[in-house]
């Protein structure tokens, strides 16, 4: 990004302002899907921080905090800038759908940064596709950090959890780790690149990221709020954006690579035994599913040792459906 101003799409800050508008992304039938976008140009030199939020279109605490950050933040004492794409998933937002646009039944988070190549009749292109790819282009491509914040969609209950995407180059990882540390995050976890998600597009950028997951059930809960809050303030403060020293976290608890997720064998009712951020071993009874008349059907069984990194609690379940994600714990 230029040194005095930035620009994304038509929404242009001087050094020193604060400017918001809406991102053009995706025509529609009739209107267009605009993003809302605020940008933080501050009075000095300093990091170009994007931040998204609503990725997933229910995923509200993290879309509060950037509010928050956008209407409480100095810019006299802004070293830097702030990027912050408020709500990009629009569309799910609007029809209250959990991870996917409602339009083409994608996950942008999935699809990430889009795919705009003539193809079959029945492939890429699509609406998510332009959301994702708009984001890149005019965002993504030009900061020098980001951080992209979850939090818990509609059937689902997390711990506080964080991930950066390493890169390969030891000085990006670097800060990549210190952003991770910096969130707060009681579970963390330094990953590989996976096709499709925002912060692997951005390691392929060479970007020192993280993802940040606080929240849970679609809730907008002020406890979720105010952890996205302070993972944005003090990874800010730890890229020298604002003054001060970060906050050191408390325990962490670092995750390892291997993770296994478990469905259901049987149709019913679920109930889960155990909590998101409890550790279970491997063969370890953590769920139930009954019939409609309370006999167990199905007897649950851990897969792996490891922490409860995703519960999708709703009772009523298929057979086929997610119940649990479970991720190990690094020695």
């Amino acid at each position: 990004m230029g040194e005095l101003s930035i620009n994304i799409g038509d929404i242009c800050a001087e050094k020193g302002e604060k400017k918001a508008g809406f991102l053009p992304a995706a025509e529609m039938p009739t209107g267009t899907v605009e993003l809302p976008v605020t940008i933080l140009n501050g009075m000095r030199h300093g990091a170009t921080l994007l931040i998204t939020a609503g990725v997933h279109g229910c995923e509200y605490p993290g879309m509060r905090a950037t509010q928050i950050i956008a209407c409480e933040t100095k810019l006299s004492e802004l070293n830097g800038a702030a990027v912050i794409v408020h709500n990009v998933n629009v569309p799910g937002f609007w029809q209250q759908m959990a991870f996917y646009n409602p339009f083409d039944g994608l996950n942008i988070n999935r699809i990430w940064p889009g795919d705009l190549r003539p193809g079959e009749f029945y492939g890429p292109g699509t609406i998510s596709h332009h959301i994702a790819n708009i984001v890149y282009q005019m965002a993504q491509k030009k900061a020098t950090h980001y951080m992209d914040m979850h939090g818990g969609d509609l059937p689902e209950d997390i711990p506080h959890f964080s991930a950066s995407v390493m890169t390969g180059d030891k000085s990006v990882d670097e800060v990549s780790r210190g952003m991770l540390r910096y969130t707060l995050s009681e579970f963390i976890r330094e990953g590989e690149p996976s096709p499709g998600h925002t912060t692997t597009a951005a390691a392929e950028l060479k970007l020192p990221n993280v993802l940040h997951e606080a929240g849970r059930a679609g809730l907008l809960e002020k406890n979720a709020v105010l952890k996205h809050v302070a993972a944005i303030r003090n990874v800010m403060k730890y890229l020298g954006m604002v003054e001060g020293k970060p906050q050191e976290p408390g325990k962490q608890i670092r995750l390892g690579a291997k993770s296994m997720g478990i469905r259901a064998r049987r149709g019913g009712f679920f109930e889960s035994l155990v909590e998101p951020g409890e550790i279970v071993a491997e063969g370890q009874s953590i769920g139930r599913i009954y019939n409609a008349f309370g006999e167990t059907l199905e007897e649950i069984k851990a897969s792996m040792s490891g922490v409860i990194l995703i519960v999708n609690f709703r009772a009523a379940k298929c057979v086929g459906d997610p119940l649990y994600s479970i991720n190990e714990v690094a020695r």
